[in-house]
């Protein structure tokens, strides 16, 4: 169960085919490659976690308490290798669909989103995933050792919030059963429902609908089928009215076309008569043109006129506009003070407070890997998402998928959309999102000072060795276990605990 593991992951529910797939990839690799990155993760259910909010503005905050994923990935970088380059990849099946948000942890119960976006119908992202590697804590504490003890105290604290902002955050949102728990069905009612999850969808992103215009409000006991024929019928109904108001408006730009083209009609006056005035025959052809362009404006309240269907429009309907966007959560310093529960100093031993906190994970490596890592070449490292993405998206099923580059514009109106949505599904924070996943990511980079046969040879270091002690120090912070339980057998408890005493010493 300690065995480091592919990052793919199937989007699903229990029991049901699965809406999509998570997963982050190796760019450099060969297409017969498996591209998918190995994390050591720790897996930690719904019900044994606390609520892990997600806020959309300064007033609405998401309840998340779905399974949360705790993942260790260690990346290797030999001195010719360079920079390798990494996507978080996300695929959504045909008549499926769920949505991502992409952050960092700002606390124990925090997730700040910078990113979010709704994947459906067969929707690909590849979103590039940039990665910066810090100094270890041994170069950190050699750089600022000639500084003064308050010019210490600040670069210190600056490390740890660097530190904090390292805990990368991947949160996957199932968007069927929260539709069933909003509209008060049963669960797995929209499971068959392709058209109504559609309209549903289009509903609350496009227009904004309340969702109490839509849910199911009779008597709980009814079965259903008879729950999902009101949800329906309240459906049909907000579709009709926004139908309506769609040829009102397009009845409007009609009429308004028609002014402009009989207007435009009218001929110039002629210059007539000693002071310029028009001549007669000039005032006769504007007086009919103005009199029949007042015989064809509709009259207040008539009944009068032909509409397009023969009859007058009486319904009043306000046109539809967007409301503005949702404002986005600005990055405030105060996050990085919640969070900043523990001083990089006590932490240094390496004790894990709060195994809950993600946050605090990346300053207890720090602490274990100044203790234990000789060579000095571990290091932390900052994840985020980057810039250039794309999105692989097939417009209707007659036609072939596309590859088309996401602007900052799109990728903007992207997450107000999916913001839109949220906010729509948790009915303004009110109500907590139970079909999620979160996966975090605590980075860290191996470098080595040479290539690998220059390691071998000039340097005389067994790679492998190396890599296997980071591997037990991230391992034994992820799953918060002694190393020797890490190992598989006594075998290489002996082999490492000779090659490395510093690993099992606190431990015997």
């Amino acid at each position: 169960p300690f065995a480091p593991k592919p990052f793919t992951y199937a989007i699903r529910r229990p029991d049901h085919y699965p809406d999509g797939m998570l997963s982050i990839e190796e760019t450099t690799l060969g297409a017969n490659a498996d591209a998918s990155i190995e994390t050591m993760v720790r897996h930690i259910p719904g019900n044994q976690n606390t609520s892990m909010y997600i806020p959309l503005n300064a007033a609405t905050s998401v309840e998340i308490t779905g399974d949360r994923y705790l993942h260790g990935w260690i990346q290797h970088r030999f001195e010719s290798m360079g920079n390798p380059s990494y996507n978080v990849v996300a695929r959504a099946r045909q008549f499926s669909s769920f949505l991502m948000v992409i952050g960092n942890m700002a606390g124990k119960d925090k997730l700040s989103p910078k990113h979010a976006i709704i994947l459906q119908n067969k929707d690909e992202v590849l979103i590039p995933l940039l990665n910066e590697v810090l100094p270890t804590a041994k170069e950190f504490k050699d750089a600022i050792s000639s500084l003064s003890p308050e010019q210490q105290a600040f670069a210190k604290a600056y490390r740890g919030m660097q530190l904090e902002s390292s805990v990368f955050g991947v949160c996957i949102i199932q968007l069927k059963p929260q539709l069933e728990k909003l509209l008060g069905l049963p669960s797995g009612a929209l499971t068959k429902e392709i058209q109504l999850t559609q309209d549903l969808m289009s509903l609350f992103v496009d227009y904004q609908i309340p969702s109490d215009l839509l849910s199911y409000d009779g008597d709980a006991a009814s079965n259903m089928a008879a729950k999902l024929e009101t949800v329906k019928a309240h459906v049909k109904a907000v579709v009709d009215v926004v139908d309506a108001a769609k040829e009102k408006e397009l009845l409007e730009e009609e009429r308004k076309k028609e002014m402009r083209e009989a207007q435009s009609a009218i001929p110039s006056p002629p210059s007539g008569g000693m002071f310029g005035a028009p001549s007669p025959q000039y005032a006769a052809a504007a007086f009919k043109t103005r009199r029949d362009l007042s015989s064809a404006a509709p009259r207040a309240g008539g009944g009068g006129g032909s509409g397009l269907f023969g009859g007058q429009i009486n319904t009043v309907l306000p046109p539809l506009t967007n409301p503005p966007s949702l404002v986005a959560l600005s990055d405030q310093t105060n996050e990085q003070e919640e969070s900043q529960q523990t001083s990089p100093e006590e932490m240094e031993d390496g004790e894990l407070v709060d195994t809950d906190d993600f946050t605090l994970i990346p300053k207890v490596l720090d602490g274990k890997i100044e203790k234990l890592d000789q060579d000095n070449s571990l290091r932390s490292t900052i994840l985020k998402a980057g810039t250039g993405w794309s999105r692989r998206r097939q417009e209707n099923l007659l036609t072939k998928a596309q590859s088309k580059p996401l602007a900052s514009s799109a990728v903007e109106e992207e997450k107000n959309k999916a913001f839109d949505l949220l906010d729509a599904l948790s009915r303004s924070g009110t109500l907590s999102i139970d079909c999620s996943e979160l996966h975090v990511v605590v980075a860290l980079s191996h470098c080595f000072e040479n290539d690998v046969m220059g390691t071998v040879i000039q340097d005389n270091i067994n790679p492998i060795e190396k890599v296997e002690r980071s591997s037990i120090i991230v391992a034994s912070t992820i799953h918060d276990e002694p190393s020797q339980i890490l190992l598989s057998g006594n075998s290489h408890v002996k082999r490492l605990g000779a090659a490395f005493p510093a690993l099992f010493v606190d431990e015997d």
